[in-house]
């Protein structure tokens, strides 16, 4: 066993110690709502963004960023969830998301980032990826806060997160449905801003949101998903950081096959991309434990063989291959397509 596989593991004996208490609902009577929809159906078309408001302190200023918060158009399919929404988790209504502009002004492309499952806030990445990408891909970053995560935590959340992957399939599926649409809507608005290029990037859960996006109209200008993949039911069996929601799915009865039937009628695994693949760079590790490389691979066949950077190493070790993976971003955008 390689360094990446170790140290995955080690991250998700890890998990346990955050995964005290399993899922409180179990909602899977519900979930016909949501199966053998349409990408249209699941993922409607989004508003426009109308009252974003820009919020700066005196160390923003400094650091030339701003926090962006707007009202959440995401509205559930469910009708029982969504009392849920607006009342117990409706630190979700209002949508977040940090603008790094470092060079003082506006430029010509802004790119979407879209954090990883559990992620606390957006300070790690401030400090050091996004200084390095702002410099060396000459993007603006805009990193988009997902539902359960960071300020979006509602009060009874033990920590970041905690909500959004569960075996409440309607809360997750709800959450991945509000991460689209918020994403969406930040990159309308900011080609109102006179963006001439926006783009997404993410890592893991945010690479998958990536991924989504790469499938619904208006597309971005090009997408960068970063060790992820969208194949649920694989994950859910295989990912040693999903063993709560596995274990509680068991407990309430549906045993892997209804699990695999149930995630592949949500459909994830099987859309499709409306993005040209020469518009897309896939970063895969090939020694990841969560995200198999057989599996990422045969997805990225799939979806047409688009640009992929496979780095040495597992899912946790992916900070090891930064400048690498920069490189290859910024090869990405010299070559874009007009």
């Amino acid at each position: 066993m390689g360094y990446g596989k170790n140290a995955d593991q080690v991250a998700g004996v890890l998990s346990r110690l955050l995964h005290l208490r399993g899922a409180r609902d179990n909602t899977i009577g519900y979930l016909h709502r949501y199966l053998d929809l349409a990408p249209s159906q699941l993922f409607p078309a989004v508003a426009a963004v109308s009252d974003l408001r820009i919020e700066r302190t005196l160390i923003d200023r400094a650091a030339r960023t701003s926090t962006l918060r707007w009202t959440s158009g995401h509205e559930p399919l469910c009708p029982r969830y969504r009392e849920r929404h607006h009342t117990e988790y409706r630190k979700n209504l209002t949508a977040w998301a940090r603008w790094i502009r470092p060079a003082g002004r506006q430029r010509d492309t802004a790119l979407i980032y879209v954090h990883g499952w559990l992620e606390p806030g957006s300070w790690a990445e401030e400090a050091t990826l996004f200084r390095k990408w702002s410099k060396a891909l000459d993007v603006d970053i805009l990193h988009v806060a997902l539902p359960f995560h960071g300020p979006r935590k509602p009060r009874g959340a033990l920590f970041s997160g905690e909500y959004f992957w569960t075996a409440d399939l309607v809360r997750s599926i709800e959450g991945v449905r509000q991460a689209v649409y918020d994403a969406r809507a930040l990159a309308g608005w900011l080609r109102a801003q006179g963006y001439r290029r926006v783009g997404v990037t993410g890592i893991s859960l945010g690479g998958a949101i990536t991924m989504l996006l790469a499938c619904l109209e208006p597309l971005p200008e090009f997408v960068i998903p970063i060790i992820s993949h969208l194949e649920l039911e694989s994950a859910v069996e295989e990912a040693p950081i999903l063993w709560r929601m596995k274990q509680d799915l068991e407990r309430w009865g549906i045993d892997r096959r209804q699990r695999q039937d149930l995630f592949r009628r949500i459909g994830l695994s099987g859309i499709q991309p409306l993005l040209a693949p020469e518009r897309q760079l896939w970063i895969q590790a090939r020694e990841d434990v969560y995200i198999h490389a057989s599996i990422a691979e045969a997805q990225w066949r799939a979806w047409g063989r688009p640009n992929i950077l496979w780095i040495d190493g597992g899912h946790m070790t992916f900070p090891l291959h930064v400048g690498e993976i920069t490189a290859r971003m910024g090869a990405l955008l010299d070559e874009l397509p007009g």
